[in-house]
């Protein structure tokens, strides 16, 4: 069965068609990138031309980024609150006709990696983290997923803030931290998340993962720590997955 996927973030967004039994990409998956202030009409309006351009009629998942309740975002901590209540299903009806669904984009992330990636397996608990813009955190429990839990908007054990705002790939940059800086700051998240999580599994997806032999020695946690195996499919796919589960 074949899904249109399509993982909008705090700077862009991806889509490409899947194969959602096999977790196989068909074609390219397409990039648009916007800013954290740009809203609803500037990215919709993108989001309905890329579909256009690849004559799409058919389901449609789309991960985004913030707690969605029935196919609407319910927050937009990283897009700004002009996203809240915005009816996307709606908007995107002449494509989908009805078979629409809409997730937490980290949620995606967990799906796709639970069906088709370092998820997968026998693990009880598994945590897994989506370093990017923000920290997306998403549990999956006895192979079920917990929605919208947001972990990363969690107060900070020791510094002022939430642990997105220091852990983050976007922190991470904009205070120009050196790998080891950020690996030290990101431990003492690990140990927070998992003190009071206590998972089998953490799962680190994002681009950081391009670095892993070089991170994984300056970590330490009890559960198996491992990276995401599906890169940038990984939130197209998990959307897709929930629009049209196996």
């Amino acid at each position: 069965m074949r899904v249109l996927g399509i993982d909008v973030g705090g700077s862009g967004f991806r889509l490409g068609v899947f194969d959602v039994n096999t977790g196989t990409l068909h074609g390219e998956l397409h990039r648009h990138a916007h800013g954290s202030t740009t809203g609803p009409e500037e990215v919709l309006s993108a989001l309905e031309t890329a579909i256009e351009s690849l004559d799409w009629h058919g389901p449609i998942g789309l991960g985004f980024p913030g707690a969605v309740v029935d196919d609407r975002p319910v927050t937009a901590p990283n897009l700004g609150e002009a996203w809240v209540g915005v009816d996307v299903k709606e908007r995107l009806a002449h494509f989908h006709g009805g078979r629409f669904a809409m997730v937490n984009d980290a949620d995606a992330v967990a799906i796709a990696e639970a069906v088709h990636g370092a998820g997968h397996g026998k693990a009880t608990c598994v945590l897994t983290l989506t370093i990017g813009t923000g920290l997306g955190t998403t549990l999956h429990q006895d192979g079920a997923l917990v929605a919208n839990l947001e972990y990363g908007r969690w107060p900070h054990p020791t510094k002022p803030g939430c642990l997105e705002e220091h852990l983050s790939g976007r922190a991470r940059q904009q205070e120009g931290l050196t790998l080891e800086a950020w690996a030290k700051r990101f431990q003492e998240g690990l140990d927070h998340l998992e003190d009071r999580l206590s998972p089998d599994r953490i799962v680190l997806y994002g681009g950081l993962m391009e670095h892993w032999d070089t991170l994984r020695p300056l970590l330490s946690t009890e559960a198996e720590l491992v990276p995401a195996l599906l890169s940038d499919t990984a939130g197209p796919l998990g959307a897709a997955l929930v629009a049209h589960p196996l």
